[in-house]
């Protein structure tokens, strides 16, 4: 066996999920005998009936359940943690594959390559003047999106990369950058194709109408997150932990500071001072000189991330004013090494 496609499953009903598994179930030009497909349901009363599933017999469909909500990075692992196939990719219950050879495409460059990670692009469903239309996203490997990816198990395995508890919103963000910092640069396989389609559901946790906006109602995990991949790069000893501490700290800097925080100016000043508590004081003894160009370019690249992901205009952020008050920072803490 060659690829397990792992689904987490929470609210999406029969119909939702529906699509997704068409879009797999009608592939060409594959061998469905290399391919399992396993479905986690997080602990949710929307359960998918044995004669639903058993409509797809030629998917090898494993359907598993949680005995408590987890979150879909956990519920991700559990799938991972069932399976044994050697490479895996992700695909979230409301969305589905581009076209009908994605999978024939996959599995000829997989078994060509053989990459430990291999990253294509993705077609992002949204509205322009009113009017339903598909945008198409160029994925990279450092992107936080887990659309269009596919892990080689032995890669993961080795460098003990998992879905971790305590990041239950951003699980993304975690699980790419441990990724990322675990793998040499010439065993990742880009291919310029299109392999997964992001659909545009309204009843998704990402987009459901809410008086909080989502970005503030997760802004805890958001904030606590970088710990957690800090603590494994540490581990790691990577190269990438000064950098991307310094990322962290400017990217919950920007979101502090962007429209979704207007409204709520007590949580925004309580974050800030959590900021400097939690962040700035504790790792003062990690900050080392940057040139100021240096800074220049790796929050120029933040910026690009951060406006992508959570689809802000950030065109009028200076750069400047950030840099000059992380220089005060790091200057002040650096009196005290």
């Amino acid at each position: 066996m060659l690829l397990d496609i792992i689904i987490p499953q929470y609210k999406e009903t029969e119909d939702i999920i529906k699509t997704l598994l068409d879009s797999i179930n009608n592939q060409k030009d594959v061998d469905f005998n290399l391919i399992n497909v396993t479905i986690v349901n997080d602990y949710s009363d929307v359960l998918l009936s044995k004669s639903f599933l058993n409509k797809y017999k030629k998917l090898n469909i494993k359907y598993l359940i949680n005995d408590k909500n987890t979150g879909p990075g956990l519920a991700r692992q559990k799938g991972y943690d069932n399976t044994s196939n050697k490479y895996i990719t992700y695909i979230d219950a409301d969305d589905e594959l581009y076209d009908d050879l994605v999978l024939s495409k996959l599995i000829s460059f997989i078994k060509k390559f053989q990459p430990d990670y291999l990253v294509t692009n993705i077609a992002v469903e949204g509205f322009i003047n009113d009017k339903k239309s598909l945008i198409i996203k160029k994925n990279n490997e450092t992107f936080p999106w887990m659309h269009g990816k596919v892990y080689k198990r032995r890669f993961i395995d080795d460098n003990k990369i998992r879905f971790s508890e305590h990041v239950r919103h951003v699980e993304d963000i975690f699980y790419t950058t441990c990724v990322v910092s675990s793998i040499n640069v010439n065993e990742i396989l880009y291919l310029d194709l299109i392999t997964y389609k992001w659909k545009n559901n309204q009843l998704s946790l990402t987009r459901i109408k809410d008086e909080i906006p989502y970005e503030v109602r997760i802004f805890s995990d958001v904030f606590d997150a970088p710990k957690y991949i800090y603590e494994f790069l540490c581990k790691r000893n990577s190269k990438q932990k000064f950098s991307y501490l310094i990322q962290s700290i400017f990217a919950i800097y920007i979101l502090l500071n962007s429209p979704f925080f207007k409204d709520y100016s007590e949580l925004k000043e309580k974050y800030n001072e959590r900021l400097i508590k939690e962040y700035i004081k504790p790792k003062r003894n990690l900050f080392i000189i940057y040139k100021y160009e240096d800074l220049k370019n790796l929050f120029n690249n933040e910026l690009k991330e951060l406006s992508i992901r959570h689809q802000l205009d950030l065109s009028d952020i200076c750069l400047d004013d950030f840099i000059n008050e992380f220089l005060k920072w790091n200057s002040y803490f650096c009196h005290y090494l």
